[in-house]
Formats: structure tokens, C-alpha cells, sequence
């Protein structure tokens, strides 16, 4: 095993202690999307329901740059015999069942440009796609909210 000089030692501990604070600097996911929803509410636009879901998904996608297993995209879906019409749940097939739709490409004028974004549906309830959706890119931190089908982006901060 090679050793650490004391320069060398005290250059990891401050990397390290930068890394650590910056972290406990950044707010839960759970506290970011209740301060975007304060702010929808304040705007007369619907919050997101299910907070937890949301901020396990926005979890999933920052540690392993994908999203949950539980979302396919939309073409899948299809392939699998859903018509694609939001009137029809995609739980009531068994190959969708407990599927959500998500992965699909989707721009956005008020989205920066030169990264692609990624839709994914939010607040799912028995398979029936709601207007809620979370807008990222896999290309950085960026992630914005969707509680009316695009009419109001709002900008999520990063989160852990």
C-alpha cells in the first residue's frame, strides 16, 4: 500500500470537506418540491401530489442517470397494445401494468438550449397519465416541473 505524504493528506481532507459541504448544503428533494409547490400554489397552479414519488424519481435519476424501472417510454408502451390515449389506463393491460411513461424526448422553447430534455409522468393514479410531468436532461442537474401540461415550467434546484 502506498502512503500519503501530510500534503497530500491534507489535500484529500479538503477535497473531501469541500465535497460534505456542498452536500449538506443542497436540500432534500422532498423540501425542493414543497418549495416549488408553495410557489405553484402562490401562482394558482395545481402542486404536485405525491411528493415522496417525485423525489425518489429525481433520486434515481441523479444516482444512476436513468429513470425507475417502473417508467417506459411511450412507443413501448404502444408496442406493448397501449392506444396512447390519455383516456385509456396503461394498467389495464398486463404488460403496462404498474408501468408510468417516461423517457420520451421533449422540447421546449423556455428550456435551454443545447441539451435534449426528457419528459416523465408524475402523480400516476391506477395507470392514467395526469398533465404533471418532470422535464430533465441526462446531460446535467437541470430539472424543471410540470403540474399543468406545459403551460407553467418551473425550475427545480438540485437536490438530494
Amino acid at each position: 500500500m502506498k502512503s500519503l505524504s501530510i500534503v497530500q493528506m491534507a489535500v484529500l481532507s479538503a477535497s473531501l470537506f469541500a465535497v460534505l459541504q456542498a452536500t449538506a448544503a443542497m436540500p432534500t428533494c422532498e423540501d425542493e418540491i414543497k418549495e416549488v409547490n408553495a410557489f405553484l400554489s402562490s401562482q394558482g397552479v395545481p402542486p404536485v401530489n405525491n411528493v415522496t414519488e417525485l423525489a425518489t424519481t429525481l433520486r434515481h435519476i441523479k444516482n444512476f442517470g436513468r429513470l425507475p424501472d417502473r417508467y417506459i417510454t411511450s412507443e413501448e408502451a404502444k408496442r406493448l397494445g397501449w392506444s396512447g390515449s390519455e383516456s385509456e389506463s396503461l394498467w389495464g393491460l398486463k404488460l403496462t401494468h404498474q408501468k408510468w411513461i417516461g423517457g420520451d424526448k421533449y422540447s421546449h422553447s423556455a428550456l435551454p438550449a443545447g441539451q435534449s430534455w426528457l419528459s416523465a409522468d408524475v402523480d400516476v393514479v391506477k395507470g392514467y397519465r395526469s398533465p404533471e410531468r418532470l422535464i430533465y436532461s441526462l446531460s446535467g442537474q437541470q430539472r424543471f416541473i410540470t403540474t399543468d401540461k406545459y403551460q407553467h415550467i418551473v425550475e427545480l434546484d438540485p437536490c438530494q
